[in-house]
This record gives C-alpha cells, sequence and structure tokens, in this order.
C-alpha cells in the first residue's frame, strides 16, 4: 500500500472533484447524476459483487431523486413549489419537507437570520444563475426585503404549519448537505456488514461526506482565484465537509463580483468572506455553516462548537489571498 489515506481534492471552482484511490490495486466503483443542478455522485471502495454495488447505487439514487423532485423551487410538481404558490393562512405539508424545514428554521435562529430561509424574493430579484447580470434597483430590493420581513411559516404540528405574508423559502443552503446525510444514513449499514466494500464517498456539488474501514481522506482545497492547491487536511471518519464561496455562480460588473449567497440583512451578495470549507460531524452542518461562513466571516467563529467543527476562510485582501481557521482542522502543508 503506497499511502495511509485516500486523497480527495475538491475544486472550488468547477463542478467536480478527482478521487485518487490509496492503493494501485484497489478497485472504485462510481455512478454520477445530475440533481440539484449539480453533479451528484457515489464512490464505493473495494471489490463488491456487481449486485451488491449496482443495489447501493440504486438506493442512493433514488434518494437523491426523491428529494431533488421534493425540494426545487422551480418545479410546478414539488412540494416546496406548491408551499410557495400557497396563500396565507393553514397549509398541510409533508413530513420529509417539514423536516428540512424545521432545521432551516433552526438554522436561521442560530445565525440571527444570516442563514434565511425566507430568502426566495432576493434570489429571485437577483437571478444569478438563470442569466441575469444586472444590479437591481434599490427600491426592488427594499421591497423584496419588506417581504421577507413581514412573511413567516409557524409548524403547528408535524405536517401543519401557518404561513403569513407571501413567503418564499429557498432551501439552497441546506438542501445538498441534509440529502448527503439521508444517502449516507440509508447506505451505510449495507457497506458496513459487506466485508468486500472497503468505504465510500458520497459527493454533492462540494458537499461529502464519506466513511472507510481503516484510512483517513484527505481534503485539498483549490485556490478560489486561481491554480493550484492551497491546503490539505485530513477529514475525520464519519464526517462531513463543504465548500462555498463566491466563484459558482456570479458576475462581474465594474471590477465588483456578484453571486449568489445573499446577505438577508441588506439584499446584496454577501461579503464575509469569499470562501469558506467547513468540516463538521454531519453533511447539513458543513453545508449550512459554509454558506454561513460567506455571509458572517470572522464573526463565525461566535456561533460554532470549535472541539467539533472547523472553519476555513478565504478573503481576497489588495490582491492576495489570506486565510483564517477557527478549530482542531489544520493544514498538512
Amino acid at each position: 500500500m503506497k499511502s495511509k489515506r485516500l486523497h480527495i481534492y475538491i475544486f472550488l471552482q468547477i463542478v467536480f472533484a478527482i478521487f485518487i484511490g490509496c492503493s494501485e490495486n484497489e478497485s472504485v466503483h462510481s455512478r454520477r447524476w445530475i440533481y440539484f443542478d449539480t453533479v451528484v455522485g457515489l464512490k464505493i471502495y473495494g471489490s463488491p459483487a456487481d449486485n451488491q454495488s449496482n443495489k447501493i447505487f440504486a438506493i442512493a439514487k433514488d434518494e437523491f431523486a426523491y428529494w431533488d423532485s421534493l425540494l426545487d423551487v422551480y418545479s410546478d410538481k414539488s412540494g416546496l413549489f406548491d408551499l410557495n404558490s400557497s396563500p396565507a393562512g393553514t397549509v398541510k405539508i409533508s413530513s420529509d419537507l417539514a423536516e428540512i424545514l424545521r432545521q432551516s428554521l433552526e438554522w436561521r435562529a442560530l445565525t440571527d437570520s444570516a442563514l434565511e430561509p425566507k430568502i426566495g424574493h432576493i434570489v429571485e430579484l437577483w437571478g444569478i444563475g438563470k442569466g441575469k447580470k444586472y444590479i437591481p434597483l434599490q427600491s426592488s430590493i427594499d421591497s423584496a426585503l419588506n417581504l421577507i420581513e413581514k412573511s413567516n411559516l409557524i409548524f403547528v404540528d408535524d405536517t401543519t404549519a401557518i404561513i403569513s405574508g407571501d413567503i418564499r423559502i429557498d432551501l439552497g443552503a441546506f438542501a445538498k448537505g441534509f440529502v448527503v446525510d439521508r444517502v449516507y444514513e440509508k447506505i451505510l449499514p449495507m457497506c458496513n456488514n459487506n466485508p468486500l466494500i472497503d468505504g465510500f464517498l458520497i459527493d454533492a456539488g462540494r458537499n461529502i461526506r464519506g466513511w472507510n474501514r481503516n484510512r483517513n481522506f484527505t481534503i485539498g482545497i483549490a485556490n478560489p482565484r486561481g491554480d493550484g492547491i492551497v491546503g490539505e487536511f485530513e477529514l475525520p471518519q464519519s464526517f462531513g465537509c463543504a465548500s462555498a464561496g463566491d466563484y459558482e455562480r456570479y458576475f462581474i460588473l465594474d471590477g465588483i463580483r456578484y453571486h449568489h449567497i445573499f446577505d438577508s440583512k441588506n439584499g446584496y451578495p454577501a461579503r464575509g468572506a469569499n470562501s469558506c470549507t467547513v468540516v463538521a460531524y454531519d453533511a447539513l452542518t458543513a453545508d449550512a455553516l459554509s454558506t454561513a461562513g460567506i455571509i458572517l466571516g470572522e464573526n463565525i467563529e461566535k456561533i460554532i462548537d470549535k472541539s467539533k467543527i472547523s472553519v476555513i476562510l478565504f478573503f481576497e485582501r489588495n490582491g492576495k489571498l489570506e486565510n483564517q481557521s477557527f478549530g482542531k482542522v489544520k493544514f498538512l502543508k
């Protein structure tokens, strides 16, 4: 065996990751699909029979497909679309949709609305990633912020909620991490109980979580403003990791970068940090906090437990890339 670690390079500027096994003789089985407007995938390490790996891939794909169909804010067949189209009053919500909505509201409270699931009006107004490349009028931004402030979602029970105002829920800060955890929970027992499987890794657009019997994963972060790797660190067993930043969906106007992660306080693209990578005990926490890091910047230190969560922030200052980290994860180089 040439190495004791599996090396995984997450390139923050592109939609895919490159996974390098630890041994020339180790087999890697992989599948990729398109869900949540990005590439998602699963890699299985080891030598399981084809029917065994195919069954695991089918379960993962079905899970991605189900949650994508439920949470697609633009599909008139999704539960989230129905919720956003509902008039004010009492609404019935599926238990699965209610679960992620409840967690998004908890994150809203934890971050003092930095993570605002009601941000949909601002997302629609700017339309970044949907072909729009302009700065909305301040009056339009103010109107959208007013709609956010006056709307609310309060749960009565597990599947019943009361809507007030013109609500527009957008779960972009939570969905991929939430679903990665669902896939992880579904396939872990099957992989753990199969001695021919050494490990697996789930990847959903820079949101990952993996398991391996005997080795650690090593994560390499690519330069968000250029070429090369700016650092590597070990990913603890079963932990999730996510990266977010201003490099994915954006446009540049008069030398200013306008990206798709918004500050709900002012309705403009957030300026807390240029990119953020989070290592946490599950993928949802990593996903949510990586988005929060772009909004809060260094202030994210105030809301994390540094004994369980690590955050790596990158800032472009005076044409140079700087980083700051909180928590136990340290760069290997």
